[in-house]
């Protein structure tokens, strides 16, 4: 009878949060990018191309993260007024932590 390899775990990609430094799976954080024309966006898909910066699903993350120019020494880029509004009215829609369904 031949011995069974073990089975391996799946790997499961981890990334750090640019606002708070927390590491997590990289599917339960939203990724933001600098495309190659300049634009930065939320990249709900994780998969546009450009350089990319990972954020926790919460506002108080997002909010630290442009307000202490984590999120530009990440994306290597000046973010503009209007990058940082586009932002704003994606990190809006996030469901703030105290009132997530229990």
């Amino acid at each position: 009878m031949p011995a069974q390899t073990p089975v391996r775990p799946k790997h499961l990609p981890r990334r750090t949060c640019v606002g708070c430094g927390a590491t997590a799976a990289k599917r339960t954080l939203t990724r933001v990018v600098r495309t190659p024309q300049g634009e930065v966006m939320a990249d709900p898909t994780g998969k546009a191309a450009g350089r990319g910066a990972y954020l926790c699903p919460k506002q108080e993350c997002w909010e630290m993260a442009v307000k202490r120019g984590r999120l530009e020494r990440s994306l290597r880029t000046k973010l503009s007024a209007a990058d940082v509004e586009g932002l704003r009215s994606f990190w809006r829609d996030l469901t703030p932590v105290s009132e997530e369904p229990r």
